[in-house]
């Protein structure tokens, strides 16, 4: 995973509430990717025309489907999370310039830089939040390191958008609902009934 532990800007509000502001989210996304392309060895064009339009349709999608309960907060964050990345997939605001030429060739960095930087930073803002929040640290799971499912990923994600969603409960260690991956009460009904 990244070494950029400081990527994300400064901010006094709490993260959750910062990452819903334009100014923050458009800030953290491309200091982010700069910080990731130094680390990669690769050069990133934003286009911050369609990062406000991934926000903007991102922040309508977790209001559209926040929970009325707050036993569910934690769940959500993950989801918020994974709703991003299904956004950043849906319209890609990343362009690589150049090849990555300091990514080890058996990495997801290497083969699609663009979705890894943009994976990589909805991860690093959820484990941000949720440390926050909830004094947890999140780990991604085996998948993370599986290179198959980042090729998986980045094949379905090409057809429909919606499977990134499922891919990063996938990375974060949590086994999706690939039929309906970004409906929070489909996957919540679901964890409920196998409990």
């Amino acid at each position: 995973m990244s070494n950029t532990t400081n990527a994300l800007p400064l901010t006094n509000e709490p993260l959750r509430i910062a990452v819903r502001r334009l100014h923050w989210f458009r800030k953290a996304f491309a200091q982010y990717a700069q910080l990731v392309g130094e680390e990669i060895g690769c050069d990133f064009a934003v286009d911050q025309t369609i990062l406000t339009g991934v926000f903007v349709r991102w922040l309508r999608a977790i209001k559209k489907q926040k929970p009325k309960s707050s036993e569910e907060r934690k769940d959500y964050f993950e989801f918020a999370a994974a709703l991003m990345l299904r956004e950043l997939n849906r319209t890609m605001p990343l362009t690589a310039r150049s090849a990555p030429r300091l990514a080890p060739a058996d990495t997801a960095a290497a083969f699609w830089p663009e979705g890894y930087v943009c994976t990589m930073f909805c991860i690093k803002v959820l484990t941000a939040a949720v440390e926050q929040e909830f004094h947890q640290h999140p780990e991604v799971g085996d998948a993370f390191h599986d290179l198959r499912h980042w090729w998986s990923y980045r094949e379905n994600v090409a057809q429909d958008s919606s499977f990134a969603a499922g891919f990063l409960q996938l990375l974060m260690g949590h086994e999706p609902n690939w039929m309906m991956p970004d409906v929070f009460r489909t996957r919540l009904h679901r964890d409920l009934q196998t409990d």
